[in-house]
């Protein structure tokens, strides 16, 4: 959820791993941008097409099954990956054929409409695009707002395709920064909740016919989706793989689930718990105050293993491995405003709009046991807030799914269906508020 910081503060001090996200104001090249979108299958199935990453010439896909992966292009100008192969037709017929393994069969893209646009924020121009129902008319709509990536929301996100399909017309933007938007890249919740503000209103501007609107935020953005609450009446918010804690928070949580999934005692944690104090002092302070204290911990600690099993996911994790000097010198422009300090649970209780949190039962990036605790003890005031877990999704809600073909990444392959359901009728698969939805075999 502050995963550009982690990563950009790593490369900038030398560390071997580069960003995982797109380089920033990247897109997905024109030619392949019309292919994006639903194909109907046979059977009631379906693939959904998006970019990968914010890479140029790659491309993912997304089967109703809820599997998911990363199409490569191949010489002869299919996109493959493993053993699926997409070939496309020109984007005038839109049409595609899909081999996976010895079978084959032929799918028709679903006539989703789209407007793109350029919208306002702080002065800064915003790249956006509404995606309406196959009918272009609408009555509810969301708007998505991304996590701490740099990837193009408007190319790489399957969020616009998979709820537009199902009758909720849904706008994304590029975050600042990125994509086909102007400005510098910021992690600061407010100027972010801003921006998506002005979507909320070029959402209403691009489709007069919407009655209800409300916000999606998936990681970080679910940090900014109840914040946006708080400037632009929605009816609706819905915070997905997210946390109703704040980023220090987060980070001691990383720091405690990393320690014990690596076997260390109570006695560890409690010396754990003496060095995030330390690097909370450092964050808190834009990097200026705590780092002689960390230097202090590293030599009276030098050579600890415990300290190894700390992952650098975590700023306690990064800080572990770089000289305070660098640190202090570069981490406060890396940071990008990140709010560092930002307490999400007074927002989330004092709201209007009613809420669902989508959360993953085994997130590694976002841990939810603090949130979960949170949000059962909101719901004993307030009953338009509901939980639906999913045991075995990590971050992203992306599960770990084994078949006869290998072991694959997907969505739950409910998920949309429900999320779908809940923003048009206030409707979940099972009654209660907190509700724990079993894994796919």
């Amino acid at each position: 959820m502050f995963a550009v910081f982690t990563a950009m503060l790593a490369t900038a001090l030398g560390s071997a791993p580069a960003p995982l996200d797109a380089t920033p104001q990247t897109r997905l090249d024109a030619e392949l941008r019309c292919l994006l979108g639903v194909y109907a299958l046979g059977g009631g199935k379906s693939v959904t097409v998006t970019g990968t990453d914010g890479q140029p010439r790659a491309l993912s896909f997304t089967l109703s099954s809820g599997r998911f992966g990363a199409l490569e292009e191949q010489k002869d100008g299919s996109f493959a990956s493993g053993e699926i192969t997409i070939r496309f037709a020109p984007c005038k017929i839109g049409a595609i054929t899909l081999k996976q393994g010895t079978g084959e069969e032929k799918g028709t893209k679903v006539r989703l409409a789209e407007k793109e646009t350029t919208f306002t924020s702080d002065g800064i121009s915003l790249h956006g695009k509404l995606v309406l129902p196959a009918k272009g008319r609408a009555e509810i709509a969301a708007v998505w707002i991304e996590g701490s990536n740099n990837d193009p929301t408007t190319d790489d996100t399957v969020w616009q395709y998979e709820l537009a399909r199902r009758g909720i017309a849904t706008f994304v933007y590029d975050k600042r920064g990125t994509g086909a938007s102007g400005g510098g890249q910021t992690s600061d919740f407010q100027a972010r909740a801003r921006d998506t503000v002005a979507a909320v209103k070029e959402t209403r501007r691009l489709s007069p016919s919407i009655r209800r609107i409300g916000v999606v935020g998936g990681s970080q953005g679910g940090w900014v989706a109840p914040l946006t609450a708080t400037m632009v009446p929605l009816d609706f918010v819905i915070p997905a793989f997210a946390m109703a804690e704040g980023p220090i928070a987060q980070d001691k949580a990383l720091v405690e689930l990393q320690l014990r999934k690596a076997g260390f005692d109570d006695a560890v944690l409690k010396d754990a718990s003496t060095l995030t104090a330390i690097t909370e002092r450092i964050v808190r302070s834009n990097m200026l105050d705590g780092l002689d204290a960390l230097d202090v911990f590293k030599a009276k600690h030098a050579g600890a293993h415990w300290l190894e099993a700390i992952q650098p996911r975590s700023y306690t994790g990064l800080f572990l491995r770089f000289p305070t000097d660098q640190i202090k010198l570069v981490g406060p422009s890396l940071a990008q405003g990140l709010s560092f300090d930002y307490e999400p649970r007074p927002i989330v209780e004092s709201i209007t709009p009613r809420q669902l949190w989508l959360l993953g039962g085994d997130d590694q990036q976002a841990p939810n046991a603090g949130t979960q605790t949170i949000l059962r003890e909101i719901q004993k005031k307030r009953s338009d807030v509901s939980v639906v877990m999913f045991p075995k999704a990590d971050h992203g809600l992306v599960e770990t799914v084994k078949t006869t073909e290998g072991t694959h990444s997907a969505f739950p392959a409910n998920l949309f269906d429900i999320t779908a359901s809940w923003i048009k009728r206030g409707k979940l698969p099972a009654s209660g508020q907190f509700i724990v939805l079993p894994a796919a075999e």
